[in-house]
């Protein structure tokens, strides 16, 4: 019998060990997920936790997770976050299971604003509110099932406390742990837990989701899937409309960096950075590296089937003929500092000025040096506010 549904994503060697593990009815004291962003860890674990608490294992929709007495579910928080921030994440959890709610992924619910924050188990956060938790009894279910979230971002202090609980575990405490960065915990944590290693989601897997539970066409839905690299959760933010309208943008970016026309150039960006906010520009920078990996490619296989942006073939076959001595390599490389230091509120118009002078000497095959051959003040042209 499979007690993990359908509805989960993909995983089918996780859903099976899952599935046998309530079978056996061989519960742990403590489980350990991990694997990379959008894998799907926290809908697998908050099903996981409805299968073990609901009566015959099976999940019940008048008990889910949320109403469950004996499920909690914990994110890392900003230290100036208040805990009704919490409950609103949980609420938009409730909503679908795979949308995203961590501060990392999204700083706002509210899309339209945009703050910076570093969200982690302080340990009074520890303290106030998950450690009482591990104190109670099961009230309706099997256990009491503690889930936490990216858990590596534990401050060293929380970490040894939260130890302490995994060496001397109450009877009646399930904990679910998930993390993206397994080698950053500690070991005598992993030590305690028994691990569950989640792989990346296949583009067919994903394409399947889309379709059948979001009713999308398939030749969207295959685009879905490309562009947000078998991240299931990070399609639900993404509207098709505006990433083909960016994508012409961000062409017009890598053309007039080539010739290097400043007016052009200064009015892209002038366009960015005023109609998006954080979480936009990154996902224009994530949109722009995809684009680079495609023309490296292409420039390497000539191979259009593997192509991210295959309805841009075209574009694609024309810029690699005609930039030959194009470094696409080093022009993506340097797009990894900027995802940082957009977080960290880095004027967005100053990181994207650099990026097309840059761009303009690694398409003509030259060194990046930009940075620190000339100053901006010899750029008179290219005027960094309105």
């Amino acid at each position: 019998m499979a007690f993990l549904s359908e509805d989960l994503i993909g995983q089918q060697r996780v859903k099976e060990l899952l599935n046998s593990i309530i079978e056996r009815d061989r519960i742990s004291h403590a489980y350990l997920f991990s694997g990379p962003k959008g894998s799907g860890m926290l809908p697998f674990a908050l099903r996981f936790a409805e299968c073990i608490n609901n009566p015959k294992n099976t999940p019940n929709i008048e008990l889910s997770w949320q109403k469950h007495p004996d499920i909690h579910v914990f994110i890392p928080m900003p230290s100036s976050a208040e805990s009704q921030e919490r409950n609103e994440r949980l609420e938009w959890l409730n909503e679908d299971n795979y949308n995203l709610i961590e501060y990392a992924d999204r700083p706002n619910l509210d899309k339209e604003r945009s703050r910076n924050h570093q969200a982690f188990y302080s340990i009074d956060y520890f303290r106030s509110e998950i450690r009482p938790v591990t104190r109670l009894r099961p009230y309706q279910g099997k256990k009491v099932v503690v889930i936490m979230t990216q858990v590596e971002t534990m401050r060293k202090e929380t970490a040894n406390s939260f130890l302490k609980l995994l060496e001397e575990p109450s009877e009646g405490i399930l904990f679910i742990l998930t993390t993206h960065h397994y080698e950053q915990l500690l070991p005598t944590i992993i030590s305690r837990c028994q691990h569950i290693a989640f792989g990346k989601n296949t583009l067919t897997d994903v394409q399947k989701a889309l379709i059948d539970r979001d009713q999308i066409p398939k030749e969207k839905a295959a685009l879905l899937a490309k562009l947000t690299q078998g991240n299931y959760a990070k399609t639900k933010d993404i509207d098709l409309d505006i990433i083909q309208q960016s994508r012409t943008e961000m062409i017009d970016f890598i053309r007039s960096s080539y010739v290097l026309d400043a007016i052009k150039i200064n009015s892209i960006i002038l366009n960015w950075t005023s109609t998006r906010n954080t979480e936009g520009l990154i996902q224009l920078i994530e949109l722009l590296e995809s684009f680079l990996r495609d023309l490296v490619v292409y420039a390497h296989t000539q191979n259009t089937e593997s192509l991210i942006h295959e309805d841009e073939v075209q574009t694609i076959k024309n810029i690699v003929l005609n930039l030959k001595d194009a470094d696409y390599h080093t022009m993506i490389d340097l797009l990894a500092p900027i995802y940082a230091e957009l977080k960290q509120n880095v004027q967005p118009k100053l990181l994207l000025t650099v990026l097309a002078f840059n761009f303009s000497r690694l398409l003509r095959g030259q060194d990046e040096s930009f940075a620190k051959d000339y100053a901006f003040k010899h750029l008179p042209a290219l005027k960094l506010h309105p």
